[in-house]
């Protein structure tokens, strides 16, 4: 009875271990995307940082003889990127209902038409 009793101590062990280092990695990848969200809001927050700024510059430009305003230009952008785009609204074109046609097949050439020099210009 003694060596099952060590037998079994010695497989809990082992499964023991296996789950540390379950945990051990699970842990590892989860301080791994902790840090990328990290990452993330900074460069979020950069990104809005620089959006406001660039928001403030177009802000004094003038379009159509009429100073935007920073919300009048967000609005105008709003309003044209809503609009669906010219492409999307077409139908696609029918095809052809009948038996599809067969290009005609390229002539044959002799040799390697690339080096044939009589019909190269010069620039």
């Amino acid at each position: 009875h003694m060596d099952a009793i060590a037998l079994s101590a010695k497989e809990q062990a082992t499964g023991l271990s296996e789950v540390n280092h379950a945990v051990n990695s699970m842990d590892q990848t989860t301080q791994q995307n902790a840090a990328m969200v990290e990452e993330s809001n900074a460069a979020s927050a950069a990104l809005a940082s620089e959006a406001a700024k660039l928001r403030d510059l177009i802000s004094h430009f003038t379009i159509d003889g009429v100073q935007q305003t920073q919300a009048s230009a967000l609005r105008e952008t709003a309003r044209v990127m809503a609009q669906p785009s010219a492409s999307a609204s077409r139908a696609p074109a029918p095809r052809a209902a009948g038996p599809a046609r067969h290009a005609a097949p390229a002539p044959r050439s002799h040799g390697n038409a690339a080096v044939a020099q009589d019909s190269w210009e010069e620039f």
